[in-house]
């Protein structure tokens, strides 16, 4: 389990107290949080280029005690992730790999989530000297979140811009700094999560994995110990968190895997193909915005009327559930038709009959041609 905080980083968002008198006696060197920054700084910079450096040396060096030292590198450990080893035979310390000094620096959640947003938004500029400079720099700061977070970049405006829906917002990101927290430090959470339509909270206890912006909205992917399987868990159906024990992330997961045949929020098992033929009034349209990485498109001759959708063209997708893309087949209408798998093409053929069945028993409409549905 990670050590408890140093006590000298707690003064680093505290104000400092000075300390009695006869306490100062007994320890000659408080800690104070400039202090703290300047030593690890120090300490990073003399065990980098693969350099050892015992506690005595660093203590010499920084004037203060060995205890003090241990204290330190004990924190860089446990609290900022820092690879530093020991070896017994030369009582020195060292970096097991290279590490760059900035990931050391540890960011709350808010604003690690800032920075995944700030990197997206750049992006446009990558080619400048400006932009390569941003770049560099959100690069090195990555790491403090790693793989943590996923988040497509066609989605950003849809988070920078919400005038009309700020309380769901709200909704979405309260649990976003305890459950990328629980990813990082790999601990479990015990959660209240409400469905639509319950009456009352389901208590579950799960091990997160990975924060998605999956369809609009941020999904936390965890592991859930009881159905020893993944799941899909929206942050804004989660009423309360709290953080519990250390867990061991399952063996064999690939989080790639896992949501590379997801169309939205939904995943599944095994790849499923699907074929689907759009019409020259919604063909621009998905080619202009694919619908899924797999997407494989062919042109269908303008003479081609045995779907009556020549001039269109025929859509490969794999994915791994049908529930998303039978949700865009439908917003499509008429100008969209389904050719496999076959329980998709009868999942259609159904909701357009029941959609046929309550518009029939209605009053008589006039039909008005409607903008396109994408």
């Amino acid at each position: 389990m990670p050590s408890p905080l140093h006590p000298s980083a707690r003064n680093l968002s505290k104000r400092i107290t000075p300390a009695p008198a006869s306490r100062r006696r007994q320890n000659q060197s408080p800690d104070c949080g400039g202090s703290v920054l300047t030593r690890i700084v120090k300490i990073h910079i003399r065990l980098g280029n693969g350099r050892r450096a015992n506690a005595v040396t660093l203590a010499r060096e920084l004037e203060v005690s060995s205890r003090t030292i241990k204290r330190d590198v004990e924190f860089m450990r446990h609290e900022l992730g820092a690879a530093i080893a020991w070896e017994p035979s030369t009582q020195t310390y060292f970096y097991e790999r290279p590490c760059d000094l900035l990931p050391l620096l540890r960011l709350d959640a808010d604003e690690a989530l800032a920075l995944v947003l700030a990197g997206h938004t750049f992006s446009a500029w990558r080619g400048s000297s400006l932009g390569r400079a941003l770049t560099a720099a959100l690069g090195k700061i990555a790491g403090v979140i790693g793989s943590a977070i996923s988040l497509p970049a066609t989605e950003v405006s849809h988070l920078v811009f919400q005038p009309d829906d700020a309380v769901e917002a709200d909704e979405e990101t309260r649990f976003f700094p305890v459950a990328l927290e629980a990813i990082r430090r790999r601990r479990e959470l015990r959660i209240h999560y409400r469905k639509p339509g319950a009456e009352a909270d389901e208590r579950r206890t799960i091990h997160p994995l990975h924060l998605a912006f999956l369809d609009h909205r941020w999904v936390l992917v965890a592991h859930d110990p009881t159905r020893r399987a993944p799941r899909n868990f929206l942050l804004a159906r989660i009423r309360a968190a709290v953080a519990g024990p250390s867990f061991e992330p399952p063996t064999g997961f690939d989080l790639p895997t896992y949501l590379r045949g997801s169309l939205g929020r939904f995943t599944g098992g095994k790849e499923i193909t699907v074929q689907i033929i759009f019409d020259s009034t919604v063909a621009p349209y998905v080619r202009e915005r694919p619908w899924h990485a797999s997407q494989e498109i062919m042109d269908l001759p303008d003479g081609d009327k045995s779907n009556n959708l020549g001039g269109g063209i025929k859509v490969t997708l794999r994915l791994n559930n049908l529930i998303d893309v039978q949700r865009r087949v439908l917003a499509c209408g008429s100008h969209a038709e389904v050719l496999a798998p076959a329980e998709l093409r009868a999942a259609i053929r159904t909701e357009a009959a029941a959609l046929v069945a309550r518009y029939q028993a209605g009053p008589p409409l006039t039909a008005t041609p409607l903008s396109p549905p994408l």
